[in-house]
């Protein structure tokens, strides 16, 4: 299987685990071909009003560092700058299934003007799961947050 159908049998992973918690879901039929003007990213997700949009990546081990085009990234900003809602990298630990949101924030801009993402270096609380997506989109605040008043 080519790299490029790997890619979107994940975006496809994670639009049904999404739709599977409740989310609308979209998965962009042109993410990555040469729709050059199209600004939308690989996913988009939607509950009571949230609007959340990612970019997909996979790796193999949860160290790594992932480069991100600055295209891509530009592009998954301009879509929530239109819709007010939340960029995130979507990052697929392959062989766990394990799938982890990345705030776009959280990226670190390379000296050639692309993003990084160390893995290595992500602290518990710098990204987020699928419960803590819906949590936000259902409005339910974390136990800790309580604790902290």
């Amino acid at each position: 299987m080519s790299n490029r159908k790997r890619g979107f049998a994940h975006e496809r992973d994670l639009a049904r685990r999404l739709w599977e918690r409740g989310f609308a879901v979209m998965r962009a039929p042109a993410s990555g071909s040469k729709a050059k003007r199209v600004v939308y990213p690989d996913v988009v997700a939607i509950m009571n009003g949230q609007v959340f949009a990612f970019e997909v990546k996979t790796t193999r081990t949860g160290d790594k560092t992932l480069y991100i085009q600055r295209d891509q990234v530009q592009k998954l900003v301009e879509f929530v700058r239109r819709s007010g809602g939340a960029a995130f990298i979507a990052v697929k630990i392959v062989g766990r299934g394990e799938w982890m949101f990345v705030p776009v924030k959280e990226l670190v801009e390379t000296p050639g003007g692309n993003y990084k993402l160390s893995l290595g270096n992500l602290r518990e609380g710098s990204f987020l799961r699928i419960d803590n997506l819906v949590a936000i989109a259902l409005g339910v605040r974390p136990l800790r947050e309580f604790l902290k008043s």
